[in-house]
């Protein structure tokens, strides 16, 4: 039998600590999805797992690799891009799914994405995620607002053939993952502060 458990870290204040803990399973899933050279998307890109997913993509795409962080509105996406996280910030929404597939199509020049993570916590995200990626892409739906339904569904009746990961809190190393981001970055650490202690 095993249980579940973080030991908080005495380098870091507890709310901040219990803020990233929350969503640590998406940036250590990233860190296992993202490869070198991939085409990366993330819904919901400022977001608290957003941010997490942001760091460890870019840190693994490598100099041929490409991160683009999409985000509701102008103020979200301004305050994303002072994060250096992605190498492009989109203004989409994302219950928009044939305009979002139109803006990555160019975006690419119509090889879409690699990788797309689904971060954005509103209904009827589905479609759009799974547009934005290529076929035989993978969509990684972390966002607890996810429908079951209407992704598999919205896959098949557009005929995309992707693979789709629904989120789970863990993976293993997962706190760690987490935590050690907020020691390497600096910006970072101070906007989670900023937000959530």
């Amino acid at each position: 039998a095993q249980s579940l458990y973080a030991k908080l870290p005495e380098d870091l204040p507890t709310t901040l600590a219990m803020a990233v803990l929350d969503v640590c399973g998406a940036p250590a899933q990233a860190a296992r999805l993202v490869q070198a050279g991939h085409t990366v998307v993330i819904v919901g890109a400022g977001g608290k797992s957003g941010i997490l997913c942001g760091w460890e993509a870019r840190r693994r795409v490598g100099v041929n690799g490409r991160v683009i962080g999409i985000e509701y509105s102008e103020e979200a996406a301004a305050e994303l891009e002072k994060l250096n996280l992605c190498h492009e910030v989109l203004v989409l929404d994302a219950q928009d799914s044939v305009g979002c597939h139109t803006a990555m199509m160019n975006k690419t020049g119509g090889s879409l994405a690699d990788l797309v993570i689904n971060c954005v916590n509103i209904p009827d995200t589905e479609l759009a995620s799974i547009m934005m990626c290529r076929e035989r892409g993978t969509v990684y739906f972390f966002s607890m607002a996810t429908s079951f339904t209407k992704a598999a569904l919205g896959a098949e009746g557009i005929g995309r053939d992707v693979d789709m990961i629904i989120g789970n809190g863990y993976t293993r190393g997962h706190a760690e993952t987490a935590l050690n981001i907020l020691r390497e970055s600096e910006v970072i650490r101070r906007k989670f502060e900023q937000t959530y202690t």
